[in-house]
């Protein structure tokens, strides 16, 4: 059957539109990007046109329905877990400018990820690190992390207490964080700062804090004889710490287990938390990650470093089957206003490198560089147009500029 004229004419009107929209787009993301370049103060004014709406404007337009999780605006924090195998390796870029490695190293035997971690800090433009932070002595934790002294200046060292390794590679570690200096602003050589995890503290910056929780000098395990016992205390002295930022909340835990968490959990110091994303302890063995413990924390979303995956475990069977059990059965134990469980679970080991980014007025993005179909938020907005009938706004997603209706 022939089509109508009025269909006809619809489809002529819709093309027109497409060509409008493709100029218009060209001339927007050229206008930005000299924006960019010559004048950042005034794009910063053209976002602000559109972050200044209501918030039911930010839920219609885009953000494929997440109507809590508004965009990503304002100055940001952002944390990628990356994929270096069998261990931990979490860089966080602070919305001051600060900056952390928590941990680096990866399986015995394995090759070494120092390349791939490397490479990341170069595209990041990284010279100087803020603070390293040690969780504990374990290869899959520290493996590169002397390179990293040798590399790399690194102003403030938070580390286990010497107790909690025998093996040569945590030694030789904590020799050369003890040695290391950086360059001050004035070009002196100045010695590093060197803290011990232990106890209650707090690192903190302009809008951000990470409140640490570790057993005290009293309670710290002995870790520096080898025994099989050893195994869990070493991995026990990993600080369980709340990143708090733009009132969201990341739980970070190296390879906090029982012992960590029973511990921290009497202390009260997870009382009346509501957290939106956990890096799961231990790379989702068995004895980390308690049910008390999820129950307390309330997370939205768990990450899991490992070389395993959902379908096949890796090392020491991680993922284990009984980990991922807790996180896919779990619901929240008091019910309230958010997600009810765990919205998403990402396996390093699958899904790749894993950034979280948060913008000053609480917006989540979640990326996964090798499965982009569980990506999460993604949208910010750089300014809104109009033809003088439909309101657009000109988003970056995934990367690229586009327009949402």
């Amino acid at each position: 059957m022939a089509k109508s004229r009025t269909a006809r004419r619809k489809k002529k009107l819709s093309k027109g539109k497409v060509i409008f929209l493709v100029v218009l787009v060209l001339v927007i993301v050229a206008a930005l990007v000299a924006l960019w370049y010559f004048r950042p103060d005034v794009l910063e004014s053209v976002i602000a046109m559109f972050t200044q709406n209501d918030q039911s404007d930010k839920d219609t337009i885009g953000n494929g329905g997440q109507a809590d999780n508004p965009y990503v605006t304002g100055d940001t924090l952002q944390m990628t877990v990356l994929d270096i195998g069998q261990g931990d390796c979490i860089y966080i870029a602070f919305p001051d400018g600060k900056n952390m490695m928590m941990d680096i190293g990866s399986e015995f035997g394995s090759t070494s990820p120092w390349n791939h971690v490397n490479e990341f800090l170069h595209a990041k433009n990284v010279t100087q690190i803020d603070y390293l932070f040690i969780t504990h002595g374990d290869y899959d934790h520290i493996r590169d992390a002397k390179k990293l002294l040798d590399n790399y200046e690194i102003k403030s060292l938070y580390m286990p207490l010497d107790k909690a390794q025998y093996r040569n590679t945590w030694l030789n570690l904590l020799e050369a964080a003890k040695e290391e200096t950086y360059t001050s602003e004035d070009g002196k050589t100045v010695d590093a700062e060197y803290n011990n995890n232990v106890g209650t503290y707090t690192i903190s910056g302009e809008n951000w804090e990470m409140k640490c929780y570790a057993f005290d000098e009293n309670n710290y395990p002995d870790c520096s004889t080898e025994s099989k016992a050893d195994a869990e205390k070493v991995n026990s002295v990993s600080p369980i710490c709340l990143l708090e930022y733009a009132d969201r909340t990341i739980v970070l835990t190296g390879d906090a287990n029982e012992m960590t968490e029973e511990y921290v959990l009497a202390k009260g110091y997870l009382d009346n938390i509501d957290t939106d994303i956990l890096k799961v302890g231990h790379h989702g063995s068995k004895s980390s990650t308690t049910q008390a413990f999820l129950d307390k924390i309330d997370a939205e979303f768990a990450i899991i470093s490992t070389n395993g995956t959902r379908e096949v475990p890796g090392s020491y069977e991680h993922p284990t089957k009984e980990l991922l059990a807790r996180l896919d059965g779990y619901t929240d134990a008091v019910p309230d206003a958010d997600y009810n469980g765990f919205r998403q679970i990402y396996i390093t080991g699958s899904d790749g490198d894993i950034t979280v980014t948060i913008g000053a007025n609480g917006g989540i993005n979640i990326t996964a560089s090798e499965a982009s179909d569980k990506n999460y938020g993604e949208v910010q907005v750089a300014a809104v147009i109009t033809d003088g009938e439909t309101l657009y706004a000109i988003c970056i997603k995934r990367g690229a500029y586009v327009i949402q209706e």
